[in-house]
């Protein structure tokens, strides 16, 4: 049953074509026909904005990388998947992009990890019907996505939104210069709770 809420067809499709890189011809058709997406097959959605991929087609076909790969080749897409995506959001709002990097070279680095997460915050709005807001404690910011599609009609034990992290890693590099910081979601929707939650320490990693 479709969800009524979509990805833009790009960011479908990066994903698609960042899992063929690593899985090649065959296991792309494998992980679609398992996802029940045979359609897609040979058949990407289109190179543009267009607010068209269904929620839980994102589900699908995330639950069907973690089937056929485990949390840890789930992983690996994401971080491809995660970086690719984000690229080609930003591509997508070249002078606000352009604004908010103007706005990040003022002050500490973690006014410019706050500035670059509420941008991008505003791009998941603008391009797609994912729900972000971004929150913040003494050692982390928090993103809460309130409506997510990478767990979209999917349960289980463990957090699985892996493409969020994966999207996440590629955002705060962007806004800190290349920096690295530990991620974590310690809420997800597919466990039962009410958002998902990925907290994301202030202090870089290196």
């Amino acid at each position: 049953m479709v969800s009524g809420f979509y990805y833009p067809n790009k960011w479908a499709r990066v994903v698609l074509t960042s899992a063929e890189e690593i899985v090649g011809d065959k296991g792309i058709a494998a992980l679609l026909n398992m996802a029940k997406m045979a359609e897609y097959i040979d058949n990407y959605p289109p190179d543009d904005m267009d607010k068209a991929f269904d929620f839980e087609n994102v589900g699908r076909l995330q639950q069907a990388i973690w089937d056929m790969y485990g949390p840890r080749g789930a992983r690996v897409f994401a971080t491809r998947a995660g970086e690719q995506s984000f690229e080609d959001g930003i591509q997508q709002f070249g002078s606000l992009a352009n604004a908010a990097q103007a706005a990040m070279k003022l002050g500490s680095l973690s006014m410019k990890i706050k500035i670059g997460l509420g941008f991008f915050a505003k791009v998941f709005a603008q391009v797609s019907d994912q729900v972000v807001t971004v929150q913040e404690d003494d050692t982390h910011f928090v993103w809460v996505i309130e409506r997510c599609p990478v767990c979209w009609g999917r349960t289980s034990d463990q957090p699985v939104c892996h493409l969020a992290v994966g999207v996440l890693r590629a955002a705060l590099a962007w806004a800190s210069g290349g920096k690295q910081f530990r991620i974590a979601e310690t809420e997800c929707i597919a466990m039962g709770h009410e958002n998902c939650v990925i907290k994301i320490e202030k202090d870089p990693t290196g």
